[in-house]
C-alpha cells in the first residue's frame, strides 16, 4: 500500500511493504513542500530548466532531510528513456548534485551498498522501486513507454538475479504515481508496439485513439520475471489528472518540475 505523508508542509509517498522491512530509507516526492514558484511550485527537482539552480537545490535538501537522506550524498540518473542499469558504488556519491553528472545514460540505478542513495525523476513516466529483503539489494527504474517496451523492469531483475544472487520471489517491487490508461493516449505505432510485446490487455481504443497502461505491461514483464504478483504494489495514481499535486508532462506541455523517486539502503 502506497500511503501518502506530510511532514512540515513536505507531501511525499511512501510503500508499507518497503517501510516493514527495516533496512531501506525511501520516498516518492509530490509537487508540495519546496521553495520554487510558478509552473515549478513548489517541490521540483528538475536541473536545466527556468527555475534557478538554488532553489532547485535548496528542494533536493528539504527532501533528503524529511527522508532522512544526506543530501551531498544522492546518486541521480541521467535518464534518456534507454535501457541502461547502473551499479552505484561510493565513487559516484553527488553525482548531479555536488558534482556535474556524469552519466550518459542512466536509466535504472541499483546497489547492494548501505548509504547510498538512489534517485530517479518523473513527471508522467513509470516509477518502479524493487527491494531484495534477504540479500539486501535496491534498484529504481524509469519506465517510460520506451523503456517499458525495453522490458528495463524485467532488466533490473535479471541483474538482481545475475549480479547479486537474488530470487525474484524475495523481491518486493512497487509501481509509482505516472501517466494512467485513460489520460495516456497513443498513436497507432506505439499501441502495436504494446499489443505485441505485451497482448491486447495493454491497448485500449477509446472511440478513434488508443490508449496505454504502461503500468500493466510493467506488472507483466516483473510476473514474467518471477516477481510474485503479492510482490508488486501498483499505486494507481495518475500524474495526468492530479497535475495539481504531481507533476504531468503531458498536462503542462512540458512546463513542469520533476518528482523525485528516492531509495536508500540503511
Amino acid at each position: 500500500m502506497w500511503k501518502l505523508n506530510n511532514r512540515r508542509g513536505v507531501k511525499y509517498y511512501t510503500i508499507s511493504s518497503f517501510e516493514e522491512t527495516g533496512i531501506v530509507r525511501h520516498g516518492f516526492s509530490t509537487r508540495e513542500g519546496g521553495v520554487s514558484e510558478g509552473c515549478y511550485a513548489s517541490m521540483n527537482l528538475r536541473f536545466h530548466c527556468d527555475d534557478t539552480r538554488e532553489n532547485v537545490l535548496k528542494n533536493y535538501e528539504i527532501i533528503a532531510n524529511t527522508l532522512g537522506m544526506d543530501v551531498e550524498r544522492l546518486v541521480l540518473s541521467k535518464q534518456v528513456h534507454e535501457d541502461i542499469i547502473h551499479t552505484a558504488t561510493e565513487a559516484d556519491l553527488g553525482n548531479g548534485i555536488t558534482r556535474e553528472n556524469r552519466f550518459t545514460s542512466v536509466d535504472a540505478l541499483i546497489t547492494d551498498k548501505p548509504n547510498i542513495p538512489l534517485v530517479t525523476l518523473y513527471a508522467d513516466c513509470t516509477p518502479v522501486f524493487f527491494l531484495d529483503r534477504v540479500k539486501k539489494v535496491i534498484a529504481l527504474a524509469h519506465s517510460g513507454w520506451r523503456g517499458t517496451v525495453q522490458r528495463i523492469s524485467a532488466k533490473v531483475i535479471e541483474k538482481m538475479k545475475t549480479g547479486y544472487g537474488s530470487d525474484p520471489k524475495d523481491i518486493l517491487t512497487a509501481i509509482g504515481p505516472s501517466i494512467q490508461l485513460d489520460s495516456f493516449e497513443v498513436g497507432d505505432e506505439v499501441a502495436e508496439i504494446f499489443i505485441k510485446e505485451f497482448g491486447a490487455e495493454t491497448a485500449v481504443k477509446y472511440g478513434e485513439k488508443y490508449h496505454v497502461s504502461m503500468q500493466k505491461a510493467i506488472k507483466l514483464q516483473l510476473i514474467e520475471a518471477g516477481v510474485a504478483a503479492d510482490n508488486i504494489d501498483d499505486c494507481g495514481i495518475d500524474t495526468y489528472t492530479h497535475s495539481d499535486f504531481l507533476f504531468s508532462h503531458r498536462k503542462t506541455n512540458g512546463r513542469r518540475g520533476n518528482m523525485g523517486a528516492f531509495l536508500e539502503l540503511i
